[in-house]
């Protein structure tokens, strides 16, 4: 019986899983989000837009993604402290949404530079937004497993199709670009809004259960 119980477990998670509607209301976010952070498979592009030589232009890559690596401890950490997942997402993201909005408002080399900074915040989001993803599809080791390779392969989608955002003759100032990004963050943010106040419903309804038979408190979904 033992050897048939974990893989009748298993199909029965991606099963869960696969029936959940919040599985891929979280996939279809997350593939936004990685559709908005596609600029960084263009970052050296994006960097000799400013005049530097090639060298010199590969080299002003690395302290952006230097920083956007150290805020992605910060959050994460102050995120695990205060219990909230949504607004460590969010405020990434609107970082990054700055950045691109400075993108195209201007050609100047030190603005756009700082654009770059402000841009390599919004990879945090997808740290913190994984870790969301683990708590609420907690239920079963199984459907967590399934839930979560389910959405990294939609996330991961994201990644194929925004590559076709940057085309060249979009260039140098990539306008377009920016804006779809933009696009996909906002729309973003507003799914995981959906998501939040749908897993916020989820918590009230449990605790009014709880008062109502006296029972013990129990799962409480991270918001």
């Amino acid at each position: 019986m033992s050897t048939k119980s974990k893989p009748e477990e298993y199909y029965s998670g991606l099963v869960e899983a696969l029936m959940d509607w919040r599985v891929w209301w979280v996939g279809a976010a997350l593939n936004l989000m990685s559709s908005s952070m596609s600029f960084g498979i263009y970052f050296p592009t994006l960097s000799a837009t400013m005049g530097y030589s090639a060298t010199t232009s590969l080299l002003l890559c690395a302290p952006p993604w230097i920083l956007g690596t150290a805020t992605s401890f910060v959050v994460a950490r102050h995120s695990d402290v205060t219990g909230d997942r949504f607004w460590h997402i969010v405020g990434p993201m609107l970082i990054g949404i700055a950045g691109f909005i400075l993108a195209i408002s201007t050609m100047n080399t030190t603005m756009r530079y700082i654009s770059l900074f402000l841009m390599t915040q919004g990879p945090v989001a997808y740290v913190v937004c994984l870790t969301w993803v683990m708590n609420t599809f907690s239920q079963s080791q199984s459907k967590r497993a399934a839930a979560i390779a389910l959405i990294n392969s939609m996330a991961s989608a994201g990644v194929i199709s925004s590559s076709y955002f940057w085309p060249s003759s979009w260039g140098p100032s990539y306008v377009n670009s920016y804006l779809i990004c933009i696009l996909t963050s906002v729309l973003c943010i507003a799914m995981l809004w959906v998501f939040r106040t749908h897993l916020s419903r989820c918590n009230e309804a449990a605790e009014a259960e709880e008062q109502s038979l006296g029972l013990p408190k129990g799962l409480r979904y991270i918001l």
